[in-house]
């Protein structure tokens, strides 16, 4: 796929949100084949090295990271190795980071959640977000904090 070695390379941003809609628009008016396809050429570690790269930055790009982070959610529900490959490019930690630094913002949360959800599919990559506290995220995105003080977790 043209657009899936455009994404690794492409520097600007203006590019890569063409790009990425482009692919949205692909894989949300076909059928599964598509998605098939794309996993098939690539397209799930492209987009993970896309969303490490992107993460990476000293101030992320909000505009790009949500395109990818909803992309990775919707290929991801279709590869079975997904979690695997998001541990081989290092993404799983990053999402999570991008949780922690979003707890906040909903919409940014959502979308990190979707992806970790997605993660979730491999037992490693679970074991790992497990590690990591990222149950702890999600209890504190879910619990209030004035009801968390009449709380207590039990390990």
């Amino acid at each position: 796929m043209i657009g899936v070695f455009c994404l690794q390379n492409a520097g600007d941003v203006e590019n890569t949100l063409n790009i990425l809609n482009v692919l949205d628009e692909l894989l949300s008016a076909g059928t599964d084949r598509r998605i098939h396809y794309m996993i098939s050429k690539g397209g799930s570690e492209a987009l993970l090295m896309a969303l490490v790269n992107t993460s990476r930055s000293y101030s992320p790009n909000y505009t790009l990271l949500l395109p990818i982070l909803h992309l990775l959610a919707k290929v991801g529900h279709r590869d079975r190795k997904i979690g695997v490959k998001a541990e081989k490019a290092e993404a799983v930690l990053v999402t999570l980071g991008l949780l922690r630094h979003n707890l906040k913002n909903s919409r940014r949360a959502a979308a990190c959640l979707w992806v970790i959800r997605v993660y979730c599919s491999s037992v490693s990559t679970a074991t790992v977000l497990g590690q990591n506290r990222a149950l702890d995220d999600v209890f504190n995105l879910i619990v209030p904090p004035s009801a968390a003080q009449k709380t207590r977790t039990v390990k």
